[in-house]
């Protein structure tokens, strides 16, 4: 009975994109469109500062693998000049579009569709990353 569920639900999804193939990846297409190509980071306040060179290093090869275009790390005013610090060392790797935020008076929007990561992964992608370069 389920066999002949699925058989019947997979046929007429079938016969419905045989009908008009194109339109149904046209309609993908038209919503990536508006997807957001953003990577953003939000800093955490208690966060060492001896960590922000393998966060930044994470999170620009996260954005570069994921083939997104933008990197905004949103970050409390006292990390700020650090992380500038940081990012200048690795400016080769941050992407074009890539900019600091400050948590307090960040005044545009980031969109729910952004693609968020956690500080904890971005760090140990770092710190692989940096293994990798020193072996």
């Amino acid at each position: 009975m389920l066999g002949d569920m699925i058989k019947t639900q997979l046929e007429s999804t079938s016969s419905d994109l045989a009908e008009d193939p194109l339109s149904y990846t046209a309609e993908i297409v038209k919503d990536l469109q508006h997807a957001s190509t953003t990577v953003t980071v939000v800093v955490p306040e208690e966060l060492e500062v001896e960590a922000f060179p393998e966060l930044l290093s994470g999170a620009a090869e996260s954005t570069r693998i994921l083939g997104l275009e933008e990197l905004h790390i949103i970050a409390h005013a006292q990390h700020l000049p650090a992380l500038a610090v940081a990012a200048s060392n690795i400016a080769h790797q941050l992407p074009e579009k890539f900019q600091f935020c400050e948590a307090e008076s960040c005044t545009h929007v980031h969109p729910d569709d952004d693609t968020y990561l956690t500080a904890d992964s971005l760090i140990q992608l770092g710190k692989q990353l940096g293994k990798k370069l020193s072996a």
